[in-house]
């Protein structure tokens, strides 16, 4: 035979041999199986990443202005707990400026700005408004981020018992930190 035509056999082995060994790999990931918790979990933090343009700077500011939001959501299996971490870093070039110290209310609307779009607190006075109640946020959790998924009650109350949130606030200027946790549900984190 010639140099040519081993050549071109060659070719069209490696070319069938590619694609059947592609087919079979395709395959091999369609019959993989998602648990749930891992897709709910990534549900969770896309829509969070996604939320996470709510805490850009205004243009009035009414509450602290922040420049970057960082999410990271982690199954902890040792501790069979569900850890949600928000990093919030203030406006370098506002709190240049202006002197202003993290507080735990500050902690507070950046979870509730971002699990369930309200402050939490009064305008002006930063008293912990009423009108978001623990009831009111599990409501809320379940309309924004369990919907289309068929859980049973025990299954939400048992996600909302296992789920732990912790806000780190950054001040860039002071390099200082203010971290709160708690549930994700809770009336007020510590």
């Amino acid at each position: 035979m010639s140099y040519f035509i081993r050549k071109i056999f060659l070719f069209i082995f490696i070319l069938i041999t590619s694609s059947s060994f592609a087919d079979s790999s395709l395959e091999i990931l369609k019959k993989k199986q998602t648990p749930f918790l891992d897709f709910f979990l990534l549900k969770l933090e896309n829509k969070l990443m996604n939320r996470s343009r709510i805490l850009d700077t205004q243009a009035y500011a009414v509450r602290v202005q922040y420049s970057n939001v960082g999410i990271d959501v982690d199954l902890d299996n040792k501790d069979d707990k569900i850890y949600i971490n928000i990093y919030a870093i203030m406006d370098k070039n506002r709190y240049r400026k202006k002197k202003y110290r993290q507080k735990l209310s500050d902690c507070n609307q950046v979870r509730n700005l971002l699990f369930y779009k309200k402050y939490g607190y009064t305008t002006f006075k930063q008293k912990r408004d009423p009108n978001l109640s623990e009831g009111i946020m599990t409501d809320i959790f379940k309309e924004s981020f369990l919907n289309n998924i068929s859980l049973s009650e025990k299954e939400v109350k048992l996600l909302l018992d296992k789920m732990n949130v912790i806000v780190t606030i950054y001040h860039p200027v002071d390099k200082t930190e203010l971290t709160c946790k708690g549930k994700v549900n809770d009336y007020e984190l510590k």
